[in-house]
């Protein structure tokens, strides 16, 4: 497992799915630990519903920053869990990462979901998404936030 720098804009995005594995570990059982990988024999670029859906809604609506992955820098390792080599982020303007290299920022709610639906386009997840998005944003979020109602309404 490859380290994630603290100052990196990924970073709440892993410390949520970490703290979000002890909680909930047979949710989180789909995403490699620390999320960053170094692929081996065993990893095949791949992606599933179930694994995106974990990622979108832990960085939807836990760490309020989304990862905006890239088809040939995800991978799914030995064990089935989902790994990336390299993401961006979209984040909401004021968040302290605007600015930053490999950081997409979004002027609104609306302008931030429209990004994430753009980039789900580009990796085809497959029909399984939407159900899993739903399930999830209902269980991990405690009181629904307007963030959170915004993306299980449009998948």
């Amino acid at each position: 497992m490859a380290l994630l720098a603290m100052t990196s804009p990924l970073a709440p995005v892993v410390a949520a799915l970490e703290g979000l594995r002890r909680r909930h570990p047979e949710e989180v059982a789909c995403i490699a630990p620390g999320l960053i990988i170094r692929p081996d024999e065993g990893a095949v670029r791949a992606l599933t519903a179930e694994a995106l859906a974990v990622l979108l809604v832990a960085g939807w609506t836990r760490a309020h920053r989304v990862p905006l992955l890239f088809a040939d820098a995800t991978f799914l390792t030995g064990a089935g869990r989902l790994g990336i080599t390299r993401a961006r982020v979209a984040v909401l303007d004021g968040d302290p990462s605007a600015g930053q290299s490999g950081v997409v920022v979004a002027r609104t709610r609306r302008d931030l979901l429209a990004i994430v639906q753009d980039n789900l386009c580009a990796l085809s997840p497959g029909p399984g998404l939407a159900p899993a998005i739903h399930a999830l944003t209902e269980r991990w979020s405690l009181q629904p936030t307007p963030a959170a109602s915004l993306l299980m309404h449009h998948f």
